[in-house]
């Protein structure tokens, strides 16, 4: 059995204190203290996960109770709870790691949802914390071996994180659950080492994609399936023998035989964690051409994944920004007329237009 989070009410007036009690009671085991002291001499005694915190209070202040807290132990949650607010107040107190903030009077509602958000990213670091200690111990091993091992450490994980992210229903609750993508990136960057070439790419993909994310016509969970498979796409490349950084040299015949081999290796390595059938056809799919002559099976035009186009469509892309030599500037007219003429019979068409008029519009990396 679980045991259940401990939660610390620190408050000086009795009515919000004791309605932060009846709430949060039924699912955690709380403790309360009526001052700063109080809070400190528990937080002392009692290994606390999360403290709700009144900032105005006589004698030690919440920010003064904050900075003690600080000090001695960086994974308490904070969330501050306070009838006034100023700016500077607001400032000083994230300055020391505060999660959120609910204004009195407060209810229920606002209440639980804070509450085990915040617990969650509490979970979260944790588990990230074991999983880089797992990584530390294992040595000797290849990369391919390594990187399958670390995915049958951190499987449930992994999979717990994606589910949430794709059971986003609306806009503010897409905003409030970026903690949660945020650490299958760093699993990502974790897999894939932070400073290698595939990590870097991975991310500039992700950005790519994001932008299709705001120009079609996608539910969440589509946009969130096709994130998901942005950062994840060429994992299979790890362990393999060719270099994949953006050089002069050209594969032979046998590299290029290994290398048509990494979307089904990635799918394979990503087995244990059970991703969504989307996620992992899109990984599959992504070196498909719209004129059936792709890998690994030939699909053609809409036979192809959504995702996989998207995918396509975005490697391409920065594939030909990242060229060279290239020009240090370039229009924006430019680099649509390239795009077009590399993509004929490559990528899909339409999805390419609707790509140029975003980027066009919004990637900053163009002049």
């Amino acid at each position: 059995m679980t045991e259940k989070p401990n939660i610390l009410i620190v408050d000086d007036e009795l009515g919000p204190r004791e309605s932060l009690r009846m709430i949060l009671k039924p699912s955690y085991n709380v403790f309360i203290a009526e001052d700063g002291y109080k809070a400190l001499e528990i937080i002392k005694q009692v290994p606390i996960d999360l403290i709700t915190l009144d900032l105005r209070m006589p004698g030690l202040s919440g920010i003064d109770v904050l900075k003690e807290v600080r000090e001695s132990n960086k994974d308490i949650q904070v969330i501050v709870i306070t009838g006034y607010g100023s700016l500077g107040t607001i400032t000083t107190a994230s300055q020391y790691g505060v999660y959120d903030y609910i204004s009195k009077p407060f209810n229920v509602s606002d209440v639980t949802m804070v509450v085990q958000k915040s617990l969650d990213k509490r979970k979260y670091g944790t588990d990230i914390k074991k999983l880089l200690e797992d990584i530390g111990t294992l040595r000797g091993l290849s990369k391919i071996d390594r990187t399958k091992k670390i995915f049958e450490k951190c499987a449930s994980f992994i999979k717990e994180l994606s589910e949430k992210k794709v059971t986003i229903t609306n806009a503010q609750n897409r905003a409030n659950d970026l903690d949660c993508f945020k650490f299958l990136k760093l699993i990502s960057d974790i897999l894939q080492n932070k400073t290698h070439v595939l990590a870097e790419h991975a991310e500039r993909i992700h950005y790519y994609t994001s932008l299709f994310s705001n120009s079609i016509n996608l539910t969440a969970e589509e946009k969130d399936l096709i994130e998901i498979a942005s950062y994840f796409h060429d994992i299979g490349k790890i362990g393999m023998e060719v270099e994949y950084a953006e050089s002069d040299k050209y594969f032979d015949d046998k590299q290029f035989h290994e290398w048509k081999k990494h979307p089904e290796q990635g799918v394979a390595i990503l087995a244990p964690v059970d991703f969504s059938p989307a996620v992992l056809s899109a990984i599959l799919h992504h070196h498909e051409r719209y004129d059936g002559k792709g890998f690994p099976d030939g699909l053609r035009g809409d036979e192809i994944p959504l995702g996989s186009r998207i995918l396509r469509i975005a490697n391409a892309y920065d594939a030909l920004l990242l060229a060279k030599p290239y020009p240090e500037t370039r229009s924006k007219q430019d680099i649509a007329s390239e795009l077009n003429g590399c993509g004929e019979g490559e990528l899909d068409p339409h999805l390419l237009q609707i790509f140029i008029k975003a980027i066009q519009s919004h990637d900053e990396r163009l002049q």
